[in-house]
């Protein structure tokens, strides 16, 4: 019997971690439940289109790589003797940051998987579902892990190699089809550009270019939870993954230099990772440092730029000095942050700021959003890539509200921005954050867009 991997992933996700998850999100119990449903197949439907593309099942394994080995960017939360599925459970009421590290991870895979049109896949399940677009974010950003942790274990239990990978999920396609609500189906089939998941709504059982078959692929057994004899070996398969994935790495790189195999994992390909050019953050009611609602716009302290992230160019990858690839914009404050502190010819001053650009906190408050943490988890990536480097950060806000209040947000937000990168491994002897209130404004506050503008974090460099 062929694996269905959404009914193994709704397994976990099962009734009390929704319940959980809906309290946590601050939503309806049913809408959450409804959400879910939609984002795991949505999500599978790009972790499906990424394999077949070229080099994707490669890609495919990196991620598993990044849930399943320790001390990585959720640290603790990949324990090797649970896992992520083994502890979503306890996830869901934690608060010692383990969910916000584990969507941290999720975030950086959605991006990866769908690019500029994560947030619309977001916004059309938000309105298929009836919760937020940021709650509706933080839902795929926790099916990326929950499915890509059931990937590879299928992996490792059967030994599935590049080629093998493609051809299983390409067979889950059809599970998919059978999954996505209807009415999400035809909300995403309006996305430019979406490639197979555009299409969940028509007709997806036929690939363009199937993935050649190598060698026929075993028959996958159910993978079952309750068995005994199978908890009892549940704890001996990671090692041997590790193992795995290293050798299928290896295979795949030398198979990629063969220019008569470079076909061999080509399949429909389109401009999902293309036509990354119109980065959207999430959108949220803007509110005064007293906090109540005033206007909806977007901007870097949390609150949306609809306008703003357009001008941030095409997502590429950057390798930094330690190995780890960003994916980045061309204009976000990660690249300019990389290129200032490698350009010697730039000397450390008091007025070169670089602004935060995806950041999101809740209204009026200092706590940030979940959707955050792929931003701040790149930045403190690219501190330790760059030891030497110090940074200061600054909170600002617009002039609306009391100047006594604005000073007081504006404090708290700069600090938690550097409380999240010190969890995140930053010693916080290199960071300094204080918060200047309305002072500084970059733009005028007669306009919407000018205050947008002005509730800002920003960073500047203080020793590189």
């Amino acid at each position: 019997m062929t694996v269905n991997l959404l009914d193994l992933a709704k397994v976990h996700l099962n009734d009390r971690v929704v319940g959980q998850l809906s309290v946590a999100l601050g939503e309806n119990e049913q809408k959450t439940q409804t959400a879910v449903n939609g984002a795991l197949p949505a999500v599978l439907g790009g972790i499906i289109q990424k394999a077949l593309e070229p080099d994707g099942a490669g890609t495919i394994m990196n991620f598993i790589g990044e849930i399943m080995t320790p001390n990585r960017v959720a640290g603790e939360v990949i324990a090797p003797e649970m896992g992520v599925l083994g502890q979503l459970n306890g996830l869901m009421t934690d608060t010692t940051g383990k969910l916000d590290s584990l969507l941290a991870i999720g975030t950086h895979m959605i991006r990866n998987l769908f690019g500029s049109k994560a947030y619309d896949i977001a916004e059309a399940l938000a309105a298929d579902s009836g919760i937020k677009q940021s709650s509706a974010s933080s839902l795929m950003s926790l099916a990326a892990p929950v499915l890509l942790s059931l990937i590879g274990k299928k992996m490792a239990d059967d030994t599935l190699g590049p080629v093998e990978l493609a051809s299983f999920l390409n067979a889950q396609t059809k599970n998919v089809q059978a999954a996505i609500p209807s009415g999400l189906g035809a909300l995403l089939s309006t996305i430019p550009g979406l490639g197979l998941i555009g299409s969940l709504s028509g007709k997806l059982s036929t690939m363009a270019n199937p993935v050649p078959q190598v060698r026929a692929t075993p028959t996958a057994s159910t993978l079952s939870y309750n068995n005994d004899s199978r908890r009892k070996n549940s704890n001996r398969w990671l090692p041997w993954l590790l193992l795995l994935l290293g050798a299928l790495a290896m295979f795949f790189v030398l198979r990629s230099c063969r220019n008569d195999e470079k076909t061999s994992l080509s399949a429909t390909t389109d401009s999902l990772g293309a036509d990354m050019g119109n980065m959207a953050s999430d959108v949220a009611a803007t509110v005064d440092s007293g906090g109540s609602q005033v206007e909806v716009t977007v901007d870097s302290a949390g609150e949306a730029l609809s306008d703003a992230t357009a001008n941030l160019g095409t997502f590429f990858k950057r390798k930094l000095p330690s190995g780890y690839e960003l994916n980045i914009p061309e204009f976000g404050i990660e690249n300019n942050l990389v290129k200032f502190i490698e350009d010697t010819t730039k000397p450390v001053d008091k007025t070169t700021w670089f602004n935060f650009d995806r950041l999101l906190f809740d209204t009026g408050k200092e706590t940030l959003k979940p959707s955050s943490q792929e931003q701040l988890t790149n930045i403190a990536e690219i501190l330790q890539a760059f030891p030497q480097v110090e940074l200061k950060l600054g909170g600002y806000t617009d002039n609306t509200g009391s100047v006594e209040l604005n000073q007081k947000l504006s404090q708290e937000r700069a600090d938690a921005v550097k409380a999240q990168l010190v969890k995140l491994g930053i010693d916080g002897s290199r960071l300094d954050a204080e918060g200047y209130g309305q002072q500084h404004p970059v733009a005028s506050n007669d306009t919407a867009e000018g205050r947008a503008q002005n509730r800002r974090i920003a960073v500047r460099v203080t020793k590189k």
